[in-house]
């Protein structure tokens, strides 16, 4: 095993994965910027890059390593110069890395699971909601738990961009991520998925996610079906 530009352990299957994805952006595109967890940033082709892939090629690793169905690749599409905002994402694509049909975005365009559109639910409170929590390298606070207490049900996968896709497509009603350790690979497309598909997506820490300039910024994020059910998470939360 290896290590990643942010210090992470390297699965086999992690740069093969990495490899895979710059040698498809390089046959499809005469240009750009793949800024990847595996491999940092590099630039290909000829032109003058426009686009900037935010990449993460196998999220949730520990997962596939294990053989849990729960891992996938994850690409943001963003002009080439400007923050990792979640308002600068043209195109998404959240695919399973089972076989399973992916999730694609673009915006203004809606969010597609193969050739059906698909939307999130329209649950609207805490009670009624089944709630993605991302709890690896972390307990609950006292709030936290007492917010999970008061759902429908919880899940916990180890997989950000899957659990944003859940949502995106309406077998989940919400994510929260509140550690303070999600960077802009692994939560952007899913992220982006769950706002083209009709949902509402915000940061905690309030700057919208202008802040993120690279992939060690970090962020705290709320997903949710609703609006009404994202504010509720995140007033309760900031009490």
């Amino acid at each position: 095993m290896g290590i990643n530009p942010r210090g992470h352990s390297q699965q086999p299957f992690d740069l093969s994965a990495d490899a895979a994805v710059f040698e498809e952006l390089r046959a499809c595109f005469p240009g750009g910027l793949l800024l990847s967890e595996e491999s940092g940033l590099r630039r290909f082709g000829e032109t003058s890059p426009r686009w900037r892939f935010i990449v993460d090629p196998v999220d949730g690793s520990d997962n596939h390593a294990r053989g849990l169905p729960l891992s996938a690749v994850s690409v943001a599409v963003l002009e080439a110069e400007g923050p990792l905002a979640l308002g600068r994402v043209h195109w998404a694509l959240v695919g399973d890395l089972d076989g399973n049909a992916r999730l694609i975005a673009g915006r203004g365009l809606g969010c597609r699971r193969g050739e059906a559109a698909v939307s999130v639910s329209k649950v609207r409170v805490l009670r009624d909601a089944f709630v993605s929590c991302e709890l690896n390298h972390s307990a609950p606070s006292r709030r936290l738990a007492r917010l999970l207490s008061r759902t429908r049900a919880v899940r916990s996968y180890g997989c950000a961009s899957q659990a944003l896709a859940l949502v995106a497509r309406g077998a989940l009603d919400a994510h929260l991520d509140v550690r303070g350790r999600l960077t802009a690979e692994s939560f952007l497309a899913g992220a982006f998925l769950v706002e083209q598909a009709g949902g509402c997506v915000l940061d905690l820490d309030g700057r919208g996610f202008e802040q993120l300039t690279d992939l060690h910024s970090t962020v705290r994020v709320v997903a949710a079906a609703t609006a009404d059910l994202a504010h509720q998470i995140a007033d309760e939360l900031d009490e």
